[in-house]
């Protein structure tokens, strides 16, 4: 991929703000691959590459080193590799297992707070602790895919905070990151979160094209991974439901129930996120409801509610299945249980920094008030717009 003209706008910009220099940074770099250069080739080729691109002397760099120098634009040099002379602290050369315990409680945190809340701190563990090892060389690929996975995981944290154009940098950091870290199981799980986002942000379309893209990755790589394999065939048919397009859908829906049992070959990545009987069935329900078959879309969203009762720590992902079967309850008239629903949602979203469960919540207004006549309906909607209220600082 070219390199941007030297008399890039947005370089000159980050430049001018940061005082940075092609000098400045070769040097930085050097400083941050330590005192004997020959011992790490790739970094010494990076400070090279970088200088001679800087200079106007080569206009394309590897995509290894284009993502690198990316990351020094976008995370900050002086967060990369800190105060000149502050040590490595134990957490910065920390392994794979401090990696994956970091991100699994992450996740379990970002179930029942919110993307809202945690953002930061996922940007701050990439900032402090990950970015750095991309430069030091000493874990090969392995920084890769960890960065590719803390990475696509603050796009998800974007987006549940309502920034869904950072959420699609993000993303599309992390699949380049995953590239070329080799984990393909990963790579195909990034697609499948570039298929959600361009959904939810009405290109139906394009999130078809991008779930594909994602099966292709796993089938040409002949690598098991029937989890990932179970969600990319749920976003293609959620993107094929939103075209109106049930019988293909439908079909892939079948596929995705068959395969969701099997066991993989292999070990899973440990960077994709779990997918499982619970989430298809929350994905189904909402390609019933695009569909019109409603009936169908409220008997899987009361599967997904009866799998989730005993995981109460899920507080997001249980609100948006209530959500969803109050929806489909309303459309067919069937006003107290959906009521019902939507205030059990909006007590246990009080604390939960979602702007995601939020415009749901809009959007079942808008429902409800086709039955303000019911003091039921009138009821609900009082507790809604006290909600928004309360809850409107996450659309600032």
């Amino acid at each position: 991929m070219a390199a941007p003209p030297l008399w890039s706008a947005k370089i000159r910009a980050e430049r001018k703000a940061r005082g940075w220099d092609a000098h400045s940074t070769a040097r930085r770099l050097r400083k941050a691959a330590g005192d004997d250069r020959h011992d790490l080739p790739e970094h010494t080729d990076l400070v090279r590459s970088i200088r001679r691109w800087e200079s106007g002397k080569i206009a394309v760099m590897s995509e290894r080193y284009r993502l690198l120098y990316c990351a020094i634009l976008q995370l900050g040099e002086d967060v990369l590799f800190g105060e000149e002379d502050r040590p490595a602290s134990p957490q910065e050369s920390a392994g794979s297992e401090t990696d994956l315990g970091k991100i699994a409680s992450l996740r379990q945190a970002d179930r029942q707070v919110g993307g809202g809340h945690l953002y930061a701190t996922v940007i701050g563990y990439l900032q402090s602790t990950v970015a750095p090892r991309l430069f030091s060389g000493s874990e090969g690929d392995h920084s890769f895919a960890t960065a590719a996975a803390f990475t696509e995981m603050a796009g998800w944290m974007a987006h549940d905070a309502g920034n869904d154009l950072l959420a699609d940098q993000h993303f599309h950091r992390a699949l380049a990151f995953a590239g070329l870290g080799g984990d393909r199981q990963l790579e195909a799980h990034v697609l499948g979160s570039m298929s959600h986002l361009t959904l939810h942000l009405g290109r139906p379309s394009e999130a078809v094209t991008y779930a594909r893209r994602g099966l292709d990755t796993l089938t040409r790589t002949r690598v098991p991974a029937p989890a990932v394999g179970v969600r990319l065939l749920a976003k293609a048919a959620s993107g094929l439901a939103a075209q109106h397009e049930s019988a293909e859908a439908a079909r892939l829906l079948v596929r995705a129930e068959a395969m969701l049992g099997r066991q993989p070959e292999q070990s899973p990545s440990p960077w994709a996120a779990p997918y499982d009987e619970a989430t298809l069935a929350l994905d189904t329900a909402r390609c019933m409801l695009s569909l019109g078959q409603v009936s169908e879309a409220q008997r899987q969203g009361r599967r997904f509610l009866a799998i989730r009762s005993a995981h109460r720590t899920r507080t997001r992902s249980r609100a948006f299945g209530q959500l969803v079967l109050a929806s489909a309850l309303l459309k067919q008239d069937q006003l107290d249980e959906a009521c019902t629903l939507i205030l059990d949602a909006v007590e246990s979203t009080r604390s939960l920094s979602s702007l995601v469960v939020n415009r749901q919540l809009t959007d079942l207004q808008d429902q409800l008030r086709a039955y303000q006549g019911h003091q039921g309906a009138t009821d609900c909607l009082d507790v809604l717009d006290s909600a928004h209220r309360e809850r409107c600082w996450l659309y600032q």
